[in-house]
């Protein structure tokens, strides 16, 4: 028995040895500043984590952890699975690590602008040493939309709060929704704009409008989900529709671009970009259209899908460039039929355009036993343009071309999932396009002067 007390007692004076007060052993931590992107205010933000290590060769005894504000900022933390404002008595082990995890929700203010909000984890070591982790953040107050129907007139502005759109925004049959310069609109996961009346876009280029996903933080450093698909819905414009000018508009990342349903008016976009969609990015069947230097890319459907009526495009960059599956869609796809339903194309010209992809072929046509009115004009183009009932003066891209695959282009960075579209100086594009064409459409997207030697696209180049 006094063989075992004695046994005891010098294992628990062993345990008590492996910790140290000693002011020169300190923690490290993994980040010594976490920095969350803007947030919207009243609404929990996702988690940062960061690892807090105890690299010496004894433990260390953590009397306290704190928020410097006493939680009044709206930040949050959990220290080794406990939380709270204040946490008391946690070890760390020696060569060990515990975890510290950060949140914030911050209160609703009547700022228009994005206010910076800071605070600090402090550390208080047994020996009385304190160690400090900054946190900051930009809180963006909002408005939230559940379930809206427009029954009226609409009009959205950048002069408002941004608008955080739940469970779609219903522009009703008969009433029209206008969004002005400089204007965005985040839709949460599964949000979309549905139009059975009227939409007008009117961003420009210095101010451009922005439909896009709510999420405003990273999934890793380098990857904001921003840049990811199927973030939230799209654009879909139902038959009742009246109306669909857009401009200077930057749709992406949705589950889908924008999908025409066989509206009653006509579908005007220019200037704009559909870019990263899990479906179509441009859907027209059986509409009138009239799309110029506009960027449709990567899309896990087809970029561009044309099932009948009548649609000219000038000056557009079609990019096939889906990085996700290898079972992508086409950059252009144009067809007489739905399945076996007959939607005849009544025309489709296609100007003065670029398109492009990972495939072999990027153009695909389907007439069946119907008249098939298709012409391309002094484009360039991934596929066989030796059929001059189509093709007329064109130029083909093919998989021995130098430029193949994303060389055409400034940027093209598939880890990252980072994509420019403008033009590179070795670009297959350049000098391709027609004066004929291009007289109409005298600068390009982004406002650059095509002069007399226009590219082929939306993007004319230009040095850096």
């Amino acid at each position: 028995m006094i063989a075992l007390f004695s046994m005891t007692l010098l294992s628990s004076c062993s345990d008590e040895e492996q910790f140290t007060s000693d002011p020169n052993a300190q923690l490290s931590f993994s980040q010594e500043t976490v920095s969350f992107d803007t947030v919207f205010t009243g609404i929990i933000s996702p988690t940062e984590r960061v690892m807090v290590y105890n690299k010496n060769s004894k433990g260390l005894r953590i009397t306290n952890v704190k928020l410097e504000s006493g939680g009044s900022s709206g930040f949050m933390i959990n220290v080794d699975g406990q939380n709270g404002t204040s946490i008391n008595d946690i070890q760390v082990l020696k060569k060990d690590s515990v975890f510290l995890f950060v949140k914030v929700n911050l209160p609703v203010s009547s700022s228009m602008e994005p206010t910076k909000i800071t605070d600090a984890v402090i550390f208080t070591l047994e020996s009385g040493v304190q160690q400090r982790v900054e946190l900051e953040v930009k809180g963006q107050n909002m408005q939230e939309l559940h379930c809206k129907v427009l029954q009226g007139d609409k009009v959205m502005t950048a002069n408002e709060l941004p608008y955080v759109i739940y469970d779609s925004l219903v522009v009703a049959e008969g009433a029209s929704l206008r969004i002005t310069e400089g204007t965005t609109l985040y839709f949460h996961n599964g949000a979309s704009l549905i139009v059975h009346g009227s939409l007008k876009i009117e961003g420009t280029l210095e101010k451009p409008v922005m439909l896009r996903g709510d999420r405003l933080d990273k999934m890793f450093d380098y990857l904001p989900y921003d840049r990811l698909e199927n973030q939230w819905g799209g654009v879909y414009l139902f038959p009742t529709c009246q109306e669909c000018d857009i401009n200077y508009a930057d749709i992406h990342s949705g589950n889908y671009g924008l999908v025409c349903d066989g509206i009653e008016g006509k579908v005007k976009i220019s200037n704009s970009v559909i870019h990263n969609v899990a479906g179509y990015g441009l859907y027209l069947k059986e509409c009138e259209a009239l799309v110029t230097n506009t960027q449709i890319s990567n899309s896990k459907f087809d970029c561009v899908g044309i099932y009948g009526g009548k649609v000219d495009f000038y000056h557009c960059t079609m990019a096939q460039f889906y990085p996700w599956k290898a079972d992508r869609g086409n950059a252009l796809y144009v067809s007489n039929y739905i399945g076996e339903e007959e939607h005849l194309i009544q025309s489709a010209n296609f100007y003065n355009c670029f398109v492009t992809g990972y495939a072999d072929d990027e153009v695909y046509g389907h007439p069946g036993n119907q008249p098939f009115n298709l012409n391309f004009y002094n484009c360039v183009l991934l596929t066989d343009v030796s059929d001059a009932t189509y093709f007329h003066d064109c130029i083909e891209e093919t998989k021995e071309s130098e430029t193949y695959q994303g060389k055409n282009f400034q940027t093209f960075d598939t880890h990252a999932y980072l994509y420019d579209f403008r033009l590179d100086p070795a670009s297959i594009a350049r000098g391709k396009g027609s004066t004929t064409y291009s007289a109409s459409y005298s600068t390009d997207r982004l406002g650059v002067e095509r002069g007399e030697s226009p590219d082929a696209g939306c993007y004319q180049f230009q040095m850096k």
